[in-house]
């Protein structure tokens, strides 16, 4: 038996066939459309398989490849498909996809988050068919988003499966379940059933929907109908649940639900939807709810991206992310910022964490630059207006059809601070959210809508939750609606790190108001902004700074494991997290070597390690063979961890090595249907080049919207006056005694040139400034007094996160500060 691997990927009943495809593919970057024609000659195509990347191999670099990409696979279609509805599914492909079969164009999808289905079903014939699918990752005006801190690598980077149904059938993720009246003693339950009839004829069809508890009955709806040649109807069936089994962190219990199509007493198509049962509310008074008792939540934010792999990770890799976040006691993830794959939410589902999902209208800080992900949240141009929207309500719509069936979610997010628009299109950035909000209250009555990154311009009021990142957890106290701390921390750091939470302005004490408290962030991840990727409990590789032993010892009371020594190297240790695994596209073994002394324990000492595939066909992102090293953070502390996967079977070993020690042997077992015999590979190298930020730009005001920390302040002047680019507004402190502080964040190291500090009277007291990188350790720096005696210039030639103004005697009313870059 096969250990620790996900659901069957290949689900048959008597007329549906779920089989995933995701093996045996070429690829090529570049535009070439003839590579959708049967006779093109692929040979010179890279053999890939399924999650993929466009930057694969990547290691959390600033730049990325930009561009297109080409793909293609030839499947099978077997004699009794003919005549039935055959669907190719994408569960994402960033981010403009054109889909040919066997040369001719039968679909496109834009948007890089969600999935989507083509119907295939009049081009295909008998035996082999060409899949051709033309992908690009260009940045697109009209296209969410338009701007984020993420890196944006192109690829088919999620599952492909093909889908085989009977004519008469349950639509593409048809199925919605609700629970819209639920107590410990009973639950209504509520499924709405979308069925579609692709034949010529009319039809007369029986839907039965079976409710199964742990493999048991628990109640039976049947419902007869009719429907027309291409017509779709949703069928509503409601009953009752006696005494349910309530779905919690603490006690994940799941339903099935088995939906079944009989046409003259024939099943024609089958399918089950796992669902829970539970109720919630989002408090302005008293916070969180669940299952009629408060809750605290506590969690992190999560990127989708590993290392090597980039975006194109293993389910096997999002069940190990979801088990870090829950392992370490915490019971909530923040999905940042895009719709994350459904199975990332099954996972939350099975082992208990509470899921904020999230659209990508995301904006960034500094310069809007039109032509990358660093433009203005919300269009400029009037032309793209329009179809931007659209993308969003799109994107939005197929979110929640592909996840509404979920526990774990109990929000549906809009945005991550979308304020990070121009000046001159706020007011239609807002009016867009307020759109989006509505839309999302329509397609599902039953969960609140929030407002990520909220903490301006007055964006938190838009919804039914407010998520305040960085320091809007200070500034919006009590705020008399429902709210939520959705970024605090942001700590840049490698492994070990520090033995510490990355708690501030009291984010730690949890007012009876506050709904709950997100770390930025849970994992590292690629960005194209600095440093800015490192801000997380737990590094790229998936092995854990010192802080997440903090939260774990803090909400779980677990020791942290002693810290690692300097020792005398003698032999590396390499193990895996199972010897088992699929090659299917769906699973990973997950490797950890250590450097170890003589007596077999660990050291702090740092080396270059080679991994190196000696027999089988298992693959690690740089192909058979990989380098860990300290100076791209692969190995450091004595440890380094990487994902191997395969999708040929048979017996798999890896060595590790390094110079003066013993080396290691590691064996698995891939199990699939194509064995490995020594076939002929041609191994991705990495992207032909790697796109960079523009740099030709006016000198921008990077400190506009920026977080700001402060001492304390008056509560009609917060301290978040000095980088809203006002004039009439100001920070002033609320204690007026020595030693006040105000500080902006600039939410990572950046290159900076000048700053301009703007006080609301004449200067009459000492003030002493200063910058940082890490908030700890600060250089002060010397100014000058401009002749109105109310402004100082400073020269900030530097690397440059923080810059603080201190006041040792009496503070002063700061109006507004301005950096460069």
């Amino acid at each position: 038996m096969i250990q620790s691997t996900g659901r069957d990927t290949n689900l048959r009943s008597t007329n549906r066939l779920k089989k995933n495809i995701n093996s045996f593919w070429k690829f090529s970057y570049g535009d070439c459309l003839d590579g959708k024609e049967s006779n093109f000659d692929d040979s010179g195509w890279y053999d890939i398989g399924i999650p993929h990347s466009f930057g694969i191999p990547y290691f959390m670099e600033n730049e990325f490849y930009v561009g297109y990409g080409c793909y293609r696979k030839k499947i099978y279609i077997e004699s009794e498909w003919i005549g039935k509805t055959i669907l190719l599914e994408f569960q994402a492909a960033f981010q403009d996809a054109h889909i040919y079969i066997n040369g001719e164009l039968v679909g496109n999808h834009q948007g890089g988050y969600t999935a989507f289905a083509v119907d295939i079903s009049s081009k295909v014939k008998e035996g082999n068919n060409l899949v051709f699918v033309r992908l690009n990752n260009l940045w697109n005006p009209r296209l969410a988003p338009r701007a984020g801190e993420h890196v944006f690598n192109g690829g088919l980077y999620r599952d492909v499966s093909l889908i085989v149904t009977d004519r008469i059938h349950i639509a593409w993720y048809g199925t919605t379940v609700t629970t819209p009246e639920v107590s410990t003693e009973r639950a209504t339950l509520l499924v709405q059933t979308e069925v579609t009839n692709n034949d010529c004829n009319p039809t007369q069809y029986r839907l039965v929907s079976s409710v199964e508890f742990n493999g048991e009955y628990v109640i039976q709806v049947i419902s007869d109908g009719k429907l027309k040649p291409g017509e779709s109807t949703v069928v509503n069936q409601s009953e009752q649940i006696d005494y349910p089994y309530l779905w919690h962190p603490d006690t994940p219990y799941m339903y099935t639900l088995r939906s079944q199509i009989y046409i003259n007493n024939e099943l024609r198509d089958e399918e089950t939807t796992s669902f829970g049962i539970r109720w919630f509310d989002f408090d302005a008074k008293h916070g969180f709810f669940l299952n009629g008792e408060q809750y605290n939540i506590t969690g992190a934010n999560v990127h989708q991206d590993h290392a090597g792999w980039g975006d194109a990770v293993t389910r096997a890799g999002m069940r190990r992310d979801v088990n870090m976040i829950k392992e370490c006691g915490m019971n909530f993830i923040r999905g940042s910022h895009y719709p994350h794959h459904p199975y990332f939410a099954e996972e939350c589902d099975k082992q208990g964490v509470l899921f904020w999902s999230e659209l990508c209208y995301w904006g960034v800080g500094g310069p809007n630059i039109e032509g990358y992900w660093t433009a203005s949240a919300y269009p400029v141009y009037e032309e793209d207006k329009a179809e931007f929207e659209q993308s969003c309500l799109t994107t939005l719509q197929e979110m929640i059809r592909c996840n509404r069936n979920h526990p774990s979610i109990i929000a549906w997010s809009m945005s991550n601070e979308p304020f990070f628009s121009e000046e001159s299109v706020m007011e239609e950035a807002k009016a867009l959210t307020v759109r989006l909000v509505e839309e999302s209250r329509r397609l599902d009555p039953s969960r609140p809508v929030a407002v990520g990154g909220a903490q301006r311009q007055g964006f938190d009021v838009l919804g039914d939750i407010a998520g305040y990142n960085g320091d809007g957890a200070s500034l919006f106290v009590d705020p008399g609606f429902p709210s939520f701390v959705s970024e605090y921390g942001s700590t840049v750091a490698q492994r070990p790190g520090k033995y510490s939470s990355g708690y501030t302005d009291g984010v730690e004490n949890n007012p009876a108001w506050r709904s709950g408290k997100a770390l930025w962030c849970g994992f590292h991840h690629g960005s194209f902004i600095s440093d800015m990727g490192y801000m997380g409990m737990i590094d790229y590789f998936r092995l854990p700074l010192r802080a997440w032993y903090w939260y774990r010892k803090d909400l779980l009371g677990i020791d942290a494991p002693p810290e690692a020594e300097q020792g005398v190297p003698h032999s590396l240790k390499l193990t895996s997290d199972k010897t088992r695994f699929l090659t299917d596209g769906t699973d990973d073994i997950y490797l950890i070597v250590e450097l170890c002394d003589a007596n077999g324990k660990r050291i702090s000492n740092t080396c270059n390690v080679t991994l190196e595939v000696i027999e089988g066909g298992a693959l690690f992102p740089t192909g058979r063979e990989i380098v860990l090293t300290p100076e791209n953070g692969s190995f450091l502390d004595g440890a380094g961890a990487i994902e191997l996967r395969s999708y040929y079977a048979g017996s798999i070993k890896v060595k590790a090595t390094a110079e003066n020690v013993q080396p290691a042997i590691l064996e698995f077992e891939a199990e699939g249907d194509v064995p490995w015999l020594g076939q002929q590979r041609n191994i991705q190298q990495g992207p032909p080049e790697r796109a960079e930020i523009p740099t030709e730009r006016e000198e921008t005001d990077i400190a506009r919207s920026r977080p700001v920390f402060c001492s304390s302040f008056a509560s009609e002047h917060p301290g978040m006056n000095v980088t809203d680019g006002k004039q009439e507004t100001f920070w002033g402190a609320r204690v007026l005694d020595s030693e006040q502080w105000i500080m902006v964040d600039l939410e990572g190291s950046k290159a900076t040139k000048r700053a301009t500090i703007h006080f609301a009277k004449q200067i009459f007291h000492p003030i002493k400034v200063s910058t940082s990188q890490s908030g700890t350790e600060f250089e002060a720096l010397s100014f000058v007094k401009l002749h109105d005696n109310q402004t100082i210039e400073l020269s900030l030639l530097r690397s440059t996160r923080y810059l603080k103004i201190e006041f040792p005697e009496l503070p002063m009313e700061v109006q507004h500060v301005e950096i460069y870059d």
